[in-house]
C-alpha cells in the first residue's frame, strides 16, 4: 500500500517540478530580453558603450529573443520603437513568422510597423500576407502594404502594387510609384508616365524618381505623353528627360521648343541644360532670336554659356 501512495505521489510532484522547472526558464529569456533591450534602446550617455553589445546579443539570439521583441512593436518612445525595428530587421528571416501573425493586430500602428519590417527583410513567404492589406479600408495599411512589396519584389508584389495606382487616396497612389520604381518592372512605365498629371504633387514627383531607376529606356513613352492637352504632364515630362540627360532627351526636348507656351519652352531649354550635350543647341540658339520671355531668355543663356565651354 505504502509502494502505491509513493507511486501515485512522485506522478504528481514529478510533473509539478518539472513544469516549475520550465517556467523559470522562459521567464529568464524575457528578462534577459527586456535587460539587453533597455541598454540597447538607452540614449543615456552612461550606457552608450553598452549599446551596440546589447543590440548584437539581441541579434545573437534569433528566435529565442522574437517573441518578446515583437510584444515591444507598441512602444510609444521613438527610441525604443526605432531599436526594435532595426533588431528584428538584423534578425531577418528568423522573425518573419511572429511578424506575419501581427498583420491582423487591431493595432494599425503595429501592423504598419510590422509590414515595414517584413519589406526590409524581404522574405517572399510574407509576400501573400502583406498583399492581403493592400485591400484594407484603411489607407494607411493599403500604403504600409505597398511600400512592403517593394521592398520584397517579385511578380505577385507587382500585381498588387500595378492596382494601387488607381487608390483613391493620394498617399497610396505615391506608394505605388515609389514602390514600382523599386521593383523596375518595365509594365509600370505606362502607369508611371500617366501619373505625370496626377491631382496630388507627391505621386506625380514620386513618379518621376521612379522611372530615372528604369534609365533611358523610358524617353520614348514620356516623349509620347509631352503633347498631352494636361499641360502639367508634358511640363513634368520635360524635367524628367533633362534628369535623365544625353543626347536623346536632348532631341526629344528640342520638339518642344515652338510650344506656345513660354513655361513649357523654359522647361525645355532647362532640360536641355541637364543634359549635358551640344546636340541640340543649335535650336536653342536659334530660339534666341525671336525668344520675348525673360524666363526662357534666362535658360538660353544658360545653355550658350556651357555650350561656349565645350
Amino acid at each position: 500500500m505504502y509502494k502505491i501512495l509513493l507511486n501515485i505521489l512522485l506522478l504528481i510532484i514529478i510533473p509539478i517540478g518539472i513544469l516549475s522547472a520550465e517556467k523559470p526558464a522562459a521567464d529568464d529569456i524575457e528578462r534577459r530580453v527586456d535587460s539587453l533591450f533597455i541598454l540597447a534602446s538607452s540614449g543615456e550617455i552612461k550606457y552608450r558603450d553598452q549599446v551596440q553589445p546589447a543590440f548584437d546579443s539581441l541579434v545573437a539570439m534569433k528566435t529565442a529573443a522574437v517573441p518578446r521583441l515583437v510584444g515591444k512593436l507598441d512602444s510609444k518612445v521613438a527610441r525604443e520603437a526605432r531599436a526594435v525595428h532595426d533588431i528584428l530587421i538584423k534578425i531577418g528571416g528568423d522573425a518573419v513568422p511572429a511578424l506575419m501573425t501581427q498583420l491582423s493586430n487591431k493595432n494599425i500602428e503595429v501592423v504598419n510597423s510590422a509590414c515595414y519590417i517584413l519589406g526590409k527583410i524581404g522574405d517572399t513567404t510574407a509576400t501573400g500576407p502583406v498583399a492581403g492589406l493592400a485591400g484594407d479600408d484603411n489607407w494607411k495599411l493599403r500604403s504600409s502594404a505597398v511600400t512592403a512589396l517593394g521592398e520584397i519584389g517579385g511578380e505577385e508584389a507587382y500585381e498588387t502594387i500595378a492596382a494601387a495606382f488607381s487608390d483613391t487616396v493620394d498617399i497610396v497612389r505615391k506608394s505605388a510609384a515609389v514602390a514600382a520604381g523599386r521593383l523596375k518592372n518595365e509594365a509600370a512605365v505606362p502607369m508611371l508616365v500617366g501619373m505625370f498629371d496626377d491631382a496630388f504633387y507627391g505621386a506625380r514627383l514620386c513618379a518621376a524618381d521612379a522611372l530615372m531607376e528604369f534609365g533611358g529606356g523610358v524617353m520614348q513613352c514620356i516623349a509620347d505623353s509631352l503633347d498631352s492637352e494636361n499641360q502639367l504632364m508634358g511640363n513634368l515630362g520635360c524635367v524628367t528627360l533633362g534628369r535623365i540627360g544625353g543626347d536623346s532627351a536632348a532631341v526629344i526636348l528640342s520638339t518642344q521648343l515652338g510650344s506656345p507656351s513660354p513655361l513649357r519652352r523654359a522647361l525645355a531649354v532647362e532640360g536641355i541644360l541637364h543634359c549635358n550635350s551640344s546636340i541640340a543647341c543649335g535650336a536653342v540658339e536659334l530660339l534666341a532670336e525671336t525668344e520675348k520671355d525673360p524666363l526662357v531668355l534666362f535658360y538660353i543663356e544658360k545653355v550658350m554659356e556651357r555650350y561656349a565651354e565645350k
